[in-house]
C-alpha cells in the first residue's frame, strides 16, 4: 500500500474567525510538497473545486500542480479529480501532456461527474445530464491522448505537445455501486472516499477487483499522527469535524434531496442527520473515516487497510487548521515510524477499535 497526500486546501476560520489567505495556503502546499517528496510521499492529489469558498482553494490545480512540478523531483502530482462535465477534452489532454512535460513524467489523472450541485449551476450544466456527458467526454479525452489528433469538421489538428503513451492509464471518482462498476467497465481506476462508511465501500472494492483485476484503488480519510496519543486527537480533532462538516453543507443537495442523476447520493441521506447528530473523532473512526492517534494507534487501522487490499491510501491531513510544522511532523512519523510496520509481512491483522 502506497501513502499519497490529498490537500483540500481548506480555509478553516482561524481564532479571530477569519480564514487564511489563500496566498498562505498556497505557500504552505509548496512546503509541504518538498517535504513529502522527500519522505518518500507515492502522490499529491489536488481537487478541483470552485464557488465553494472557505471549503477548498483549489479551483486551478494544473497551476498548482505545475509549480509544485519544479519543486520537486520524485512525489507524483495527480488530479482528484476532473469534473468532466465542465471541462473541454482536448483542453484537458494539452494541460495533462504540458504538466506532463514540466514533471518529468509524474502526471496522473482522476476523472468524475462532479458531486455538488453548486459548481454544476455555476457552470450551466444540468445534474441529469451530467453521466452522458461524462462518459461521451472522457472517450474524447482518451482519443485525444491515445492518438494527439483532433478531428473536427472536418479537419484535422495535431495537438502540440503530443500527450506521452504513459497518459494513457486514468483514475475515476467512484461513490455509488455503480460508480465502481462502470470504473471497471472503463477500466479506470477507482478514488473514493470520504462520502460512505469503510465497510460500504470496501464491498463496492471487491466487486470492483473481480471486475477489473488490474485496476488500482485508492481510499482517502481524515489522517494525522502524533507522538502523543490524547494530544493528536486534541490538535487535530476539532479541525476534521469542521472539514467534514463543510462536507455535508457542500454535498446537501445531492444528499438530501432528489436530483436526478445522483439517486445514490439521495440514498446516503441518512448519513448527513446522523453526523450532524453525533459527529465526533470517535464517530468518524468507527466509520472507518478518520485516523488520529500516536503511532500504535495509526499503524493498527492502516494494517487493516492495507490487509483489505486497497492500493494506496490517500491522506488528508487534518482539516485545513494545521501549521506547517505540525504537517510535516506528522507526515515524518507515518513515513518513519507507521508504514514500515504497516508494510511488515510477519504481522496479524489486529481488529479496529472505538476511541472516543
Amino acid at each position: 500500500m502506497e501513502v499519497d497526500l490529498f490537500l483540500e486546501l481548506a480555509r478553516p476560520p482561524g481564532p479571530d474567525g477569519v480564514p487564511t489567505r489563500i496566498s498562505n495556503v498556497y505557500e504552505d502546499l509548496i512546503t509541504i510538497a518538498k517535504a513529502a517528496d522527500q519522505l518518500g510521499i507515492g502522490a499529491i492529489w489536488l481537487p478541483e473545486h470552485h464557488f465553494l469558498g472557505d471549503y477548498s482553494a483549489s479551483a486551478a490545480p494544473d497551476m498548482l500542480l505545475a509549480a509544485l512540478a519544479r519543486e520537486t523531483t520524485s512525489v507524483r502530482l495527480g488530479f482528484a479529480i476532473l469534473p468532466l462535465p465542465i471541462h473541454d477534452p482536448v483542453r484537458v489532454a494539452e494541460r495533462l501532456a504540458t504538466l506532463d512535460i514540466l514533471s518529468g513524467g509524474r502526471v496522473m489523472w482522476g476523472v468524475g461527474r462532479g458531486v455538488t450541485k453548486t459548481e454544476l449551476d455555476g457552470f450551466g450544466v444540468d445534474p441529469s445530464n451530467t453521466r452522458e456527458q461524462f462518459i461521451v467526454r472522457l472517450a474524447e479525452l482518451r482519443r485525444y491522448i491515445n492518438t494527439g489528433m483532433l478531428d473536427r469538421g472536418g479537419q484535422h489538428f495535431e495537438l502540440n505537445p503530443a500527450p506521452s503513451p504513459r497518459l494513457r492509464e486514468g483514475w475515476m471518482a467512484a461513490v455509488s455501486p455503480e460508480s465502481f462498476d462502470l470504473a471497471a467497465q472503463l477500466r479506470l481506476s477507482v478514488l473514493t472516499g470520504p462520502f460512505k462508511p469503510w465497510p460500504m465501500i470496501n464491498a463496492d472494492l471487491k466487486r470492483y477487483r473481480a471486475a477489473y483485476p488490474n485496476g488500482s484503488t485508492s481510499f482517502t480519510m481524515a489522517t494525522y499522527c502524533g507522538l502523543d496519543h490524547e494530544e493528536s486527537r486534541y490538535r487535530a480533532g476539532p479541525g476534521i469535524l469542521w472539514a467534514y462538516r463543510r462536507i455535508l453543507d457542500v454535498t446537501r443537495t445531492m444528499m438530501v434531496q432528489q436530483v436526478a442523476g445522483y439517486e445514490h447520493y439521495r440514498k446516503l441521506g441518512w448519513l448527513t442527520p446522523l453526523l450532524e447528530g453525533v459527529l465526533s473523532l470517535g464517530v468518524l473512526e468507527t466509520l472507518g473515516l478518520a485516523c488520529v492517534g500516536d503511532p500504535d494507534h495509526v499503524t493498527k487501522r492502516l494494517r487493516t487497510l492495507n490487509q483489505s487490499g486497497v492500493d494506496r491510501i490517500s491522506m488528508v491531513l487534518g482539516g485545513g487548521d494545521l501549521d506547517v510544522s505540525e504537517a510535516i511532523n506528522s507526515l515524518e512519523l507515518m513515513m518513519r515510524d507507521v508504514m514500515p510496520r504497516v508494510l511488515s509481512a510477519d504481522v496479524t491483522a489486529v481488529p479496529l477499535e472505538v476511541t472516543g
